[in-house]
Protein backbone atom coordinates (compact mmCIF):
# COMPACT_ATOMS: atom_id res chain seq x y z
CA UNK A 1 0.00 0.00 0.00
CA UNK A 2 2.74 2.09 0.61
CA UNK A 3 4.11 2.06 -3.12
CA UNK A 4 0.53 3.04 -3.75
CA UNK A 5 0.23 6.18 -2.09
CA UNK A 6 3.61 7.19 -3.03
CA UNK A 7 2.62 6.56 -6.72
CA UNK A 8 -0.64 8.65 -5.98
CA UNK A 9 1.12 11.28 -4.66
CA UNK A 10 3.67 11.75 -7.68
CA UNK A 11 0.21 12.02 -9.74
CA UNK A 12 -1.25 14.66 -7.49
CA UNK A 13 1.94 17.01 -7.26
CA UNK A 14 3.07 16.28 -10.91
CA UNK A 15 -0.36 18.06 -11.63
CA UNK A 16 0.92 21.15 -9.55
CA UNK A 17 4.92 20.94 -11.41
CA UNK A 18 6.10 19.90 -8.22
CA UNK A 19 6.70 23.15 -6.33
CA UNK A 20 6.27 23.83 -2.77
CA UNK A 21 3.21 25.61 -1.37
CA UNK A 22 2.40 29.07 -2.17
CA UNK A 23 4.37 31.59 0.13
CA UNK A 24 2.38 34.68 -0.54
CA UNK A 25 0.91 34.80 2.79
CA UNK A 26 -2.23 33.56 1.97
CA UNK A 27 -4.07 31.35 4.46
CA UNK A 28 -1.05 30.46 6.83
CA UNK A 29 -2.43 30.11 10.20
CA UNK A 30 -2.82 26.86 11.77
CA UNK A 31 -5.75 25.35 11.01
CA UNK A 32 -7.69 21.36 11.17
CA UNK A 33 -8.75 21.76 7.86
CA UNK A 34 -7.54 21.33 4.00
CA UNK A 35 -6.24 24.92 3.36
CA UNK A 36 -5.87 26.06 -0.65
CA UNK A 37 -2.21 26.48 0.02
CA UNK A 38 -1.43 22.76 0.21
CA UNK A 39 0.89 21.42 -2.68
CA UNK A 40 -1.22 18.76 -4.01
CA UNK A 41 -3.78 19.59 -6.77
CA UNK A 42 -7.16 19.09 -4.86
CA UNK A 43 -9.40 18.87 -7.97
CA UNK A 44 -7.01 15.83 -8.86
CA UNK A 45 -7.48 14.34 -5.49
CA UNK A 46 -10.74 14.55 -5.17
CA UNK A 47 -11.23 12.48 -8.48
CA UNK A 48 -10.10 9.79 -7.11
CA UNK A 49 -11.97 6.65 -6.31
CA UNK A 50 -10.59 5.88 -2.79
CA UNK A 51 -10.93 9.39 -1.63
CA UNK A 52 -14.01 9.89 -2.59
CA UNK A 53 -15.43 6.77 -0.76
CA UNK A 54 -13.35 7.67 2.24
CA UNK A 55 -15.08 11.56 2.47
CA UNK A 56 -18.27 10.07 1.71
CA UNK A 57 -19.12 12.17 -0.92
CA UNK A 58 -22.76 13.04 -2.74
CA UNK A 59 -23.80 12.69 -5.72
CA UNK A 60 -24.33 16.36 -6.12
CA UNK A 61 -20.66 16.82 -4.72
CA UNK A 62 -19.00 14.17 -7.23
CA UNK A 63 -21.04 15.77 -10.26
CA UNK A 64 -19.34 19.51 -8.89
CA UNK A 65 -15.98 18.23 -8.70
CA UNK A 66 -15.87 16.12 -11.53
CA UNK A 67 -17.44 19.39 -13.54
CA UNK A 68 -13.83 21.14 -11.99
CA UNK A 69 -11.73 18.70 -12.08
CA UNK A 70 -12.45 18.59 -15.98
CA UNK A 71 -12.06 22.61 -16.11
CA UNK A 72 -9.19 22.19 -14.27
CA UNK A 73 -7.27 19.34 -16.24
CA UNK A 74 -8.16 21.64 -19.46
CA UNK A 75 -6.63 24.43 -18.59
CA UNK A 76 -3.44 22.66 -17.07
CA UNK A 77 -3.28 20.47 -20.68
CA UNK A 78 -3.13 23.39 -23.02
CA UNK A 79 -0.61 25.27 -21.01
CA UNK A 80 1.51 22.02 -20.24
CA UNK A 81 1.55 21.43 -23.82
CA UNK A 82 2.23 25.58 -24.69
CA UNK A 83 5.77 25.22 -22.17
CA UNK A 84 6.55 21.97 -24.11
CA UNK A 85 6.51 23.60 -27.65
CA UNK A 86 8.07 26.80 -26.37
CA UNK A 87 10.48 25.96 -23.55
CA UNK A 88 10.76 29.81 -23.42
CA UNK A 89 7.62 30.60 -22.04
CA UNK A 90 8.49 27.46 -19.47
CA UNK A 91 8.74 30.06 -16.25
CA UNK A 92 5.80 31.85 -16.77
CA UNK A 93 3.96 28.14 -17.91
CA UNK A 94 4.55 27.07 -14.41
CA UNK A 95 3.41 30.28 -12.40
CA UNK A 96 0.40 29.96 -14.30
CA UNK A 97 -0.11 26.30 -13.14
CA UNK A 98 0.46 27.37 -9.29
CA UNK A 99 -1.55 30.33 -9.66
CA UNK A 100 -4.06 28.11 -10.89
CA UNK A 101 -3.76 25.13 -8.82
CA UNK A 102 -3.98 27.92 -5.31
CA UNK A 103 -7.63 29.14 -7.30
CA UNK A 104 -8.50 25.27 -8.25
CA UNK A 105 -7.79 24.50 -4.60
CA UNK A 106 -10.23 27.15 -3.15
CA UNK A 107 -12.87 25.90 -5.42
CA UNK A 108 -12.94 22.69 -4.70
CA UNK A 109 -12.89 23.14 -1.10
CA UNK A 110 -15.73 25.30 -0.92
CA UNK A 111 -17.60 22.38 -2.15
CA UNK A 112 -16.62 20.25 0.64
CA UNK A 113 -17.62 20.39 4.39
CA UNK A 114 -15.62 21.11 7.27
CA UNK A 115 -15.36 17.60 8.30
CA UNK A 116 -14.68 16.40 5.04
CA UNK A 117 -11.99 19.29 4.72
CA UNK A 118 -10.17 18.44 7.98
CA UNK A 119 -10.47 14.67 6.75
CA UNK A 120 -8.90 16.06 3.44
CA UNK A 121 -6.12 16.94 5.13
CA UNK A 122 -5.19 13.97 7.00
CA UNK A 123 -4.98 11.88 3.44
CA UNK A 124 -2.40 14.38 2.01
CA UNK A 125 -0.30 13.93 5.20
CA UNK A 126 -0.49 10.09 4.71
CA UNK A 127 0.35 10.91 0.97
CA UNK A 128 2.80 13.50 0.95
CA UNK A 129 4.15 12.40 4.07
CA UNK A 130 7.13 15.14 4.43
CA UNK A 131 6.91 17.02 1.92
CA UNK A 132 3.44 18.28 2.93
CA UNK A 133 5.71 19.88 5.13
CA UNK A 134 6.57 22.64 2.60
CA UNK A 135 3.38 24.06 3.51
CA UNK A 136 3.34 26.94 5.91
CA UNK A 137 0.63 26.43 7.88
CA UNK A 138 1.79 22.85 8.41
CA UNK A 139 4.74 24.53 9.93
CA UNK A 140 3.19 26.64 12.17
CA UNK A 141 0.68 24.22 13.36
CA UNK A 142 3.72 21.43 14.20
CA UNK A 143 5.59 25.09 16.19
CA UNK A 144 8.44 25.36 13.81
CA UNK A 145 10.98 27.28 15.31
CA UNK A 146 13.13 29.60 13.12
CA UNK A 147 15.73 27.86 12.51
CA UNK A 148 13.74 25.23 11.65
CA UNK A 149 11.91 26.67 9.05
CA UNK A 150 15.41 28.57 7.61
CA UNK A 151 15.85 25.09 6.96
CA UNK A 152 12.81 24.10 5.41
CA UNK A 153 13.07 27.48 3.03
CA UNK A 154 16.43 25.80 1.89
CA UNK A 155 15.22 22.41 1.37
CA UNK A 156 12.46 24.10 -0.56
CA UNK A 157 14.21 26.25 -2.80
CA UNK A 158 16.81 23.13 -3.59
CA UNK A 159 13.55 21.26 -4.51
CA UNK A 160 12.38 23.86 -6.62
CA UNK A 161 15.83 24.51 -8.59
CA UNK A 162 15.82 21.10 -9.39
CA UNK A 163 12.61 20.49 -10.28
CA UNK A 164 12.79 23.53 -12.75
CA UNK A 165 16.28 21.79 -13.93
CA UNK A 166 14.03 18.42 -14.46
CA UNK A 167 11.25 20.02 -16.23
CA UNK A 168 13.83 22.14 -18.56
CA UNK A 169 15.75 18.96 -19.66
CA UNK A 170 12.02 17.60 -20.41
CA UNK A 171 10.85 20.17 -22.25
CA UNK A 172 14.57 20.12 -24.04
CA UNK A 173 13.71 17.04 -25.26
CA UNK A 174 16.69 15.72 -23.20
CA UNK A 175 14.76 13.40 -21.01
CA UNK A 176 11.88 11.10 -21.82
CA UNK A 177 8.64 11.53 -20.35
CA UNK A 178 9.06 8.56 -17.35
CA UNK A 179 12.72 9.56 -17.05
CA UNK A 180 11.31 12.94 -16.15
CA UNK A 181 8.37 11.37 -13.74
CA UNK A 182 11.33 9.39 -12.39
CA UNK A 183 13.34 12.29 -11.05
CA UNK A 184 10.68 14.10 -9.80
CA UNK A 185 9.79 10.99 -7.97
CA UNK A 186 13.18 10.49 -6.50
CA UNK A 187 13.31 14.51 -5.86
CA UNK A 188 9.85 14.35 -3.83
CA UNK A 189 10.95 11.87 -1.91
CA UNK A 190 14.42 12.70 -0.70
CA UNK A 191 12.94 16.48 -0.08
CA UNK A 192 9.85 14.60 2.14
CA UNK A 193 13.25 12.75 4.03
CA UNK A 194 14.41 15.99 4.83
CA UNK A 195 11.64 17.73 5.61
CA UNK A 196 10.92 15.19 8.27
CA UNK A 197 14.57 15.32 9.52
CA UNK A 198 13.99 18.74 10.51
CA UNK A 199 11.53 17.52 13.20
CA UNK A 200 11.56 16.92 17.05
CA UNK A 201 10.72 13.46 18.00
CA UNK A 202 7.84 15.20 19.76
CA UNK A 203 6.87 17.10 16.76
CA UNK A 204 7.53 13.66 14.38
CA UNK A 205 4.82 12.15 16.95
CA UNK A 206 2.17 14.74 16.75
CA UNK A 207 2.63 14.89 13.13
CA UNK A 208 2.36 11.20 12.72
CA UNK A 209 -1.03 11.42 14.91
CA UNK A 210 -2.50 14.25 12.65
CA UNK A 211 -2.59 11.38 9.70
CA UNK A 212 -6.02 9.82 10.78
CA UNK A 213 -7.33 6.29 9.73
CA UNK A 214 -5.50 5.15 6.86
CA UNK A 215 -6.84 5.38 3.40
CA UNK A 216 -8.40 2.38 2.42
CA UNK A 217 -6.94 1.75 -1.55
Amino acid sequence: MKHTLSLLAVVLLSASTLTAADSNGCCVGPSQFALPESPSSMPVLLGLEPVRKDLKLSSLQEALLDSLRAEYKAKVGVTASTGLLDPKSASKCEADLNSWRLSYNKRALRILSPAQQTRLREIERQMLKGYFLNSPSEQKLLGFTPIQTKKAADITTYDRQQASRIMADFHAGKVSHFKKDLELHRLQSMTARSMMHLLTPEQQRKYLGLTGPKLKL
